[in-house]
Formats: structure tokens, sequence, C-alpha cells
């Protein structure tokens, strides 16, 4: 039976929006065609749990529940894992510093996690294996490699993978292993053969960090734990493999090549590498000062703010932030909110008949469209953001319309109330426009007071004088007052009865 038979409404569906996505196998954009119609296996590489998260951890989460959620959005039925590493060298020796033993560490910085990624929004995977959880596994997949040729031990308890038994390797990120090697250490510690094999098992005897194996006490290697994990939840060939651009070699690459031992090539069907973070054009260090952790952020701005800045930048772009960037994009927020509050306003006092006509553009079929064409080419949020801000741009001026006028064309009104049921339909792919206007306008209208030094008494005894200067007509003196707000930052909007201020867009 055919695909289209057995599910016709879904397929025709699917068909219509025809998602191409950049695989970084290929270095092309393909067609996304997921091998079990219309279900979708994804896997992306969680946090090293030795520390609490930054702003790094939460742009990767968010990038990939975004696609999560519009394969969702188009029909498709996905079963999304992203793993904890909470067996690794850095947590050793972070535990060490703390005096705490290891594990205890990691299930600490894994509750931290799972509470800094609730604030942002980032829900659960559907499944969040951990390394400690998975042992047996690992081990009966290290085994099964040594059988087959591909691994050996060596006399001090390590495993290793042999790099001569895999052709192709080097095909994800396109480099040649002899050029490989020049970047490798010459020294083979352990009874490694070759500097390229990678650890699949180290021996080591540490208290709460080993367990007992075939080949002694030890602990996994880093690249084997996602290998054991896709295989152990979501079979021996997945959809998407996904993560951050710095994971294509040596992590991803080590991947495809112990697990295509397992199954035929190619292994992952689509790899999607996001790109990397930087402040102010510098790498994100402890060391420069410009460390920023989930927690950091959260205490000076809304989760939504980090959440619209990222999807300004296409996921696959390395995104660089800065305070300019951050107050830009906060403004622009309240800018939207601003209008979405009215939206909601004019849907409380309008009853509009669902087959009332309407502007063509704000038809339910044309946003739909928007929305599509952007997400479509790749999860492009760049295009995405643009055609946004210009239909709120437009929307603004048929609120003005509607306003100004004492019985509002129901066309028009029609029109904006598509636009505020288009934005929150997908308001929870983006992961923007979610919360309450009111609330968001009001807070973001406190923090940008407080940063420009300004008491709120000043600003609402300088509206006042304005408003009496209006009365007046005493233009002069009300213009004077609108520059001297202006000079701050600050907006007066007026209407035919009072003046409202907001923060004004640069």
């Amino acid at each position: 039976m055919t695909t289209e038979k057995k599910h016709p409404a879904l397929t025709e569906q699917i068909s219509a929006n025809k998602l191409y996505v950049r695989n970084s196998l290929s270095g092309k954009k393909e067609l996304f065609q997921p091998r079990n119609f219309p279900k979708v296996t994804m896997y992306a590489c969680g946090v090293t749990t030795y520390d609490h998260c930054h702003i790094g951890h939460a742009l990767q989460a968010l990038t990939f529940q975004m696609i999560k959620k519009y394969l969702e959005y188009l029909g498709y039925q996905v079963t999304y894992v992203r793993n904890y590493t909470d067996v690794d060298d850095k947590i050793i020796k972070r535990a060490a510093e703390l005096g705490l033993k290891p594990l205890e560490l990691a299930s600490q910085m894994i509750e931290a996690s799972q509470l800094d990624f609730e604030k942002l929004g980032i829900h659960p995977a559907d499944h969040e294996p951990k390394v400690s959880e998975m042992i047996p596994e690992i081990i009966s997949m290290i085994e099964k490699l040594i059988a087959r040729g591909h691994a050996y031990a060596t006399p001090e308890g390590h495993v290793y993978y042999s790099l001569k038994t895999k052709p192709d390797y080097g095909k994800l990120s396109h480099r040649n292993p002899d050029d490989m090697r020049h970047e490798t250490r010459d020294v083979e510690t352990g009874g490694k053969k070759q500097p390229l094999d990678f650890a699949l098992w180290k021996h080591e005897e540490m208290p709460d960090s080993s367990w007992d194996s075939p080949w002694g006490k030890g602990r996994p290697g880093w690249h084997i734990e996602c290998s054991a994990m896709i295989k152990a939840i979501l079979g021996d060939r997945i959809d998407i493999h996904g993560g951050g651009r710095d994971l294509i070699f040596p992590h991803h690459e080590n991947e495809i090549a112990q697990s295509e031992c397992f199954c035929p090539s190619p292994w992952v069907k689509y790899w999607l590498h996001s790109g990397l973070l930087t402040i102010d054009q510098q790498k994100m260090s402890k060391s420069l000062g410009n460390h920023i952790s989930i927690q950091e952020f959260l205490h000076k701005r809304p989760a939504e703010v980090l959440k619209f800045c990222l999807l300004q930048h296409h996921y696959r772009q390395d995104v660089n932030f800065s305070e300019n960037v951050f107050n830009r994009g906060e403004k622009l927020l309240i800018y939207y909110y601003q209008i979405k509050k009215d939206l909601y306003q004019i849907k409380k006092n309008h009853q509009i008949s669902h087959h009332q006509a309407q502007p063509a553009e704000f038809t339910p079929e044309n946003l739909e469209n928007v929305f599509c064409r952007a997400m479509n080419d790749d999860f492009n949020t760049v295009v995405l953001l643009s055609d946004l801000h210009r239909l709120f741009k437009q929307t603004q001026k048929l609120l003005k319309n509607i306003h100004n006028q004492n019985s509002p064309d129901n066309r028009t009104i029609k029109a904006v109330l598509n636009f505020l049921e288009f934005l929150d339909k997908i308001s929870d792919v983006t992961g923007i426009l979610r919360e309450d206007p009111h609330q968001f306008i009001t807070e973001a209208k406190a923090r940008f007071l407080v940063s420009q030094g300004i008491k709120e008494d000043w600003l609402h005894n300088k509206i006042e004088q304005r408003q009496m200067a209006r009365l007046n007509q005493d233009w002069q003196k009300a213009d004077f007052i609108r520059d001297e707000l202006d000079a701050h930052g600050i907006e007066i909007q007026d209407t035919s009865s009072s003046s409202e201020w907001t923060v004004r867009l640069d």
C-alpha cells in the first residue's frame, strides 16, 4: 500500500508545503522526506552537565525545538531525543574542585538546566536519556564493534574504534583523514594503534564514575554515548541528527563511523547544524568576562528577548549578541505587543462573520503562505521576521483607520482579526508573542526607565504638562515637551482624548 493511500489528507497537506533543509552531509538543500512517513525521528546533542547552562546551550535547544514544532505544524509525528552527558572528564574535574561526587554534581546541574529551560519555554524532549543510565547499551554496542572487527581492546583496559575500517571517514566534515592526522598528537597513549582511533571505553577506577565491563572498570568515551542512545530509543537509522556546528568534527564524524557498522549508510538522513555564539564579536568565555548564563540573562530580560534575537538569525548562521542587539530586540517586541494588545481589544469589541470579506493579503490562506514560504526554506526565520514586521506595519495602519472611523469597515476589522489569529497560531512554533501583552509592555517599559535613569513620576508629570499645553492650544510648549521626551528615547502617542508613551524604535 502506498503512503498516499494510507495518509491521503496528510500527504496532500505536506505536499503543498514542501520543506527543504540544508543537509550538512551533502552540503546542499534537499527535499525533506522522512523514511517512515509521517513519522520523524530526531536526535539533538544535549548539554554536558558540569556547570550551569549558558545562553549558547539555550540557543541550540531553542533551535531544535523550533524545528520539531514546525514539523508538527506541517502534520508530521515527531519523536525527539535530547541527551544529557552526565559522565565526562569535565564533570569529574569540576566535581573534585567542589568536593562532590561526579554524578552528584551532574544531577544538580541537570535539575538546574531543566529549571532554566522551563523559564525559557524550552519543553522537555520526548526522551532525555543520561549516559549513566545507558551503560549496558553502551557496553553491548562496544562488544559488537569488537566482534565485527571495528574496535580493539588494549591490555590496559581501553577500547578504541579502528578508523582504518571506515574508508569514507570524513564525509560529514568534508575533510581527508590524512589531513586530520597533522592536527593530532603523534603520541599514542593507552595502546592506541593509530592517532585518529578514538576511545569507546576508558579504563578508570573512580567511585561514582566507573562501571564493570568485559575490559575491567571504566567509563564510556564521549562519542559512543549518542550512538548507543539513538540505537536504543530510535532504532538503527534516524531522519534528523542535530547539534552545534562545532560538533561536526570529531563528535558527529565519529558517531557516523561507529554507527554505520550496524546499519547501511547513511545512518542519518539529514544532518542539521546550528551556528555558534559570540558576544560582541568574541567567543563567549568566563576568562573574557562575557560569559552569560541563562540565569544571568533572565535576571535582566524576559525570555522572549533571547528567543526573538535568536530568530533574527538563520539557525545555521553564527549569532553575535550584544547589549545593542538585546535592546533593539526588546523595543521591537514592545512595538509588536502594543499592536497585539490593540488587536485583542478589537476582538473584544467586534463580532465579525467568519465569511466576511477581507483584503487579499490578510486572508488566512495568504497569511499562512507567508509563514510556510519562509519556514519551508530551511526554517528561514530571517525572512519570516522581515515579513512579520511588514505585516505589523500594515496592521498598524489598518488599526488607525478603525480608530478614526465612527463606523469602521467590517472588511478592515476582519483583516486585523485574521492577523491576530495568525499570530496566535504560529506563536507555538516560533516561541515569541505568547505572553500577555499588557504585562509584557508594563514590565518592559519599567526596565527601560530604569536603564535610562528616568523616574516614573517625572515622566508622568511631563505628559500631564503636555496634555495641559495641548488643551490650551499651546502647541509650541507641547512640541517642546514631545521633543524633550524623544531625546530620552520616549515616543508620545496621542489620541483624541489622551496621550500614552512608549519606547521609541530607533
